[in-house]
This record gives C-alpha cells, sequence and structure tokens, in this order.
C-alpha cells in the first residue's frame, strides 16, 4: 500500500478516512495518552501516526481490532520500511521506525486496558547507530554538587542532582514527579511513566534521601501555593512561580551549575540532564553493577539500549 504520507503532519493529507469506529478508537488512544502523563506532542503526534496502519486494516478488510494477526501488522511495517518521504526522496531512517514500532506497542496496550482488542506483535526494533554520548567523571559530578548555592535555593540544585545522576531519571520522568512519588522511608522514587510506557520503582542512597528531605523540609514550602498544600499530587519540583519545573527549566539549572565550577574543560562540552544519566549508569557499570540491573534501574525495555555502557565505561 502506497500512502500520500506517513509523518504525523503528512497523515493529515491521506484522501482515506478511518471509519467512524475506528475515529473513536484513535480519539480514546488520544485521550488515554493524554491521562497517563505523555507530552503534548507525543498525545498529537502518535495517534495520527496511526492513521496509516487503520488504512492498512480496511485495505485487509479488517473491521475488528480484537487479535489483528501478525501477517497484517507485518505487512503494514514493510510497506512503512520502503516507503520514501516525498520531502526527501529518501526511506525512513532506523530511529523513525522504531518510533512506529514505539507506537504500535503502545497503541496495543491501550487496546487491551480497554478491552477494544489486540495486535500480535513481535517485530524486533531496527539498529541505530548511537552517537557517542557524553559522560562526567565523578571528580567533574563532585565539582556539580560543590556548585551548588550556599543559599537556600541551592537545596533545589542538590535536590536535582541527586534526581538525575543519583537515580538516573530521564529529564520528562523527574518533571513529572508528584510529592508522593519520592517515598523517603522505602528510599525509592516511583516513576509512573516513563519512555517506554512501563512504571518502575528506582532506589537512591542515604545521601540522596538527605538532600531529598532538606529540600521538602526547608526550601519547597517557600514555592507551594495554597491550593498545593498537603496535596500528595502536586509536583516534586516546583519553579520560582509555583509551578510544575518544566524540561527547561531544569536544563538552566544544570548549565549554571556548570558555570558555577569554574571548569573551563566542562563549560566546553555539550552537557545535559541526560548527561547525567549516562554519567550514573558508566559509573555503576564500573563499579561491578550486573549491566541487567542497571537495565532496569534506567528503565530500558531492551538489554541492548544498555550495552552502550559497556563501550563507555572502558573509556570513563
Amino acid at each position: 500500500m502506497k500512502y500520500n504520507s506517513i509523518t504525523p503532519g503528512e497523515a493529515r493529507g491521506v484522501k482515506a478516512k478511518p471509519s467512524y469506529t475506528y475515529q473513536r478508537i484513535l480519539a480514546g488512544y488520544k485521550e488515554w495518552l493524554d491521562i497517563i502523563g505523555y507530552s503534548k506532542s507525543t498525545v498529537k503526534r502518535f495517534p495520527l501516526r496511526m492513521e496509516p496502519f487503520i488504512l492498512h486494516l480496511k485495505k485487509e478488510n479488517i473491521s475488528s481490532l480484537d487479535n489483528v494477526p501478525y501477517a497484517t501488522i507485518r505487512s503494514y511495517y514493510e510497506d512503512l520500511k520502503h516507503h520514501r518521504s516525498e520531502h526527501t526522496g529518501e526511506f525512513l531512517n532506523p530511529s523513525t521506525l522504531n518510533g512506529y514500532i514505539r507506537n504500535l506497542n503502545l497503541f496495543n496496550k491501550y487496546l487491551q486496558e480497554t478491552d477494544q482488542g489486540s495486535l500480535q506483535l513481535d517485530i524486533k526494533r531496527e539498529k541505530v547507530q548511537t552517537p557517542e554520548a557524553e559522560v562526567l567523571a565523578k571528580e567533574e559530578i563532585h565539582q556539580l554538587y560543590g556548585a551548588c548555592s550556599e543559599q537556600l535555593h541551592g537545596l533545589k540544585e542538590r535536590a536535582i542532582l541527586s534526581l538525575y545522576y543519583g537515580c538516573g531519571l530521564r529529564c520528562g520522568e523527574g518533571v513529572r514527579l508528584n510529592l508522593n512519588d519520592v517515598m523517603l522511608d522505602k528510599q525509592m522514587v516511583y516513576v509512573r511513566q516513563s519512555k517506554t510506557g512501563r512504571a518502575r520503582y528506582v532506589p537512591f542512597v542515604e545521601s540522596q534521601k538527605k538532600d531529598f528531605e532538606l529540600y521538602l523540609k526547608h526550601y519547597r514550602p517557600h514555592l507551594e501555593s495554597p491550593s498545593m498544600k498537603g496535596k500528595a499530587t502536586a509536583p516534586f519540583l516546583l519553579n520560582q512561580i509555583s509551578q510544575r519545573m518544566s524540561n527547561d527549566n531544569v536544563t538552566k539549572t544544570l548549565k549554571d551549575l556548570i558555570a558555577r565550577t569554574e571548569n573551563e574543560d566542562l563549560q566546553s562540552r555539550k552537557i545535559t540532564p541526560h548527561t547525567l544519566r549516562h554519567s550514573i549508569a558508566t559509573h555503576l557499570l564500573r563499579s561491578g553493577m550486573e549491566l541487567e540491573a542497571i537495565s532496569q534501574f534506567l528503565g530500558h525495555r531492551w538489554l541492548s539500549s544498555t550495552q552502550i555502557y559497556l563501550h563507555l565505561s572502558a573509556e570513563v
């Protein structure tokens, strides 16, 4: 089957439209993504990316999503792999194809959780050439902690470092945390929604527990709005206007810390919150932790995603 396009924006230009029933299911999928905490761009993009799949089902005369056969899904995916973009004239790259696979898996999870059907999925992710990840040495991590302000807002800076380095969270995972997700008594952070669509518990050590306790006791109360007080579902990280911190807020905090280190080498490199995640994974591997345990800690769906640290740990 040849599509006019398969990108989110161009999917709207496909002449054929999903049936009313399928449109209702896609609308429900969009609402489900929003409810479980995906970003606005993902909530908008993923249902649109499912439209070519729905049109493929219609072509195959499949009117129900109850146990869609693997052969049908495979033929749809093969069409994707052999489709050339009308803009570039090139085939979809492996990362884009993996995005479609992820979307199919999420859509299948939605169907199963809402008792609307299931897909027989067994499509392996495409191999992607991963660019070399930036990793900080332990001494550089110590410098970042040492650069935290001695003023009250330094408590928030330490809490951010302990989330993104100590717990290895993705940027979006950290800003989506609520108060009841940071369980001081159990020394666990509960990540409700990750990039892979799976929840997980992430342990933290005593020093990180102290950072979180001091932030919650002495700094965060000054940022709380009256409507937030006492609410376990209020954001854990707050910005200066009493709202949930954004990815940009976290990135700016990290840049400020880097500038304060006066480490010119550190300042010349492209350091992001994800660098902290790469760094803790590499340090854990060098300390002797098993790759499978690190994979669970990071919330990777596939062990192959974690294997990059085998190479990085030899260099740091």
